[in-house]
């Protein structure tokens, strides 16, 4: 089902977060015995967190002043273009655009989970997600990002009674149509 339609956005928001994007990265569980309990780490914890508070902030200030449905009936659609600082030892006509880590899929996570309670109540929500990563230029490092809340409900279609439908046509009603 590609080319799927939405119809208009109820609302738009659009906002940058400058700084080296930062992948969700890989999990590892592991069970404590003295606590009775499974605890869960990400590979590169601290900087994870560091750009999903970034990200949360810029959510955030961009709200400041303005209206904002954060609701469970509706669906949202996220675009981010995500600009990667050029490695120093990648010349510009050697790799034209970051076929390299950090996956593109794992970079978006760690959006939606940091405008997750924001911008939406559950990043399930997100009903489409348009995603870019390319090297510097013109644009800074970081993410260009846009959210888009659509409505996700129809009114529901009602028939018409017979007998009023017969009256409006000045058609006789007959019993026997039923």
């Amino acid at each position: 089902m590609i080319g799927i339609e939405y119809g208009e956005p109820q609302e738009t928001i659009s906002f940058i977060v400058l700084g080296e994007p930062s992948p969700e990265g890989s999990t590892r569980a592991f069970y404590i015995p003295k606590l009775k309990r499974t605890v869960t780490t990400h590979q590169n914890q601290s900087q994870l967190d560091a750009w999903r508070n970034r990200v949360a902030t810029e959510a955030q200030n961009v709200l400041l002043g303005r209206e904002w449905t954060s609701d469970r009936a509706s669906a949202y659609t996220v675009d981010v273009d995500f600009v990667l600082p050029r490695p120093p030892s990648v010349p510009e006509h050697r790799r034209l655009r970051p076929t390299v880590k950090p996956d593109i899929d794992k970079l978006i996570r760690a959006v939606n989970d940091a405008l997750t309670g924001i911008l939406f109540p559950d990043d399930c929500q997100v009903v489409s997600i348009r995603v870019t990563k390319g090297y510097e230029g013109e644009q800074r490092p970081g993410a260009y990002i846009r959210v888009c809340r659509y409505v996700n409900v129809r009114e529901k279609a009602r028939r018409k009674a017979r007998k009023k439908v017969a009256e409006e046509e000045d058609i006789p009603f007959d019993p026997r149509d039923d």
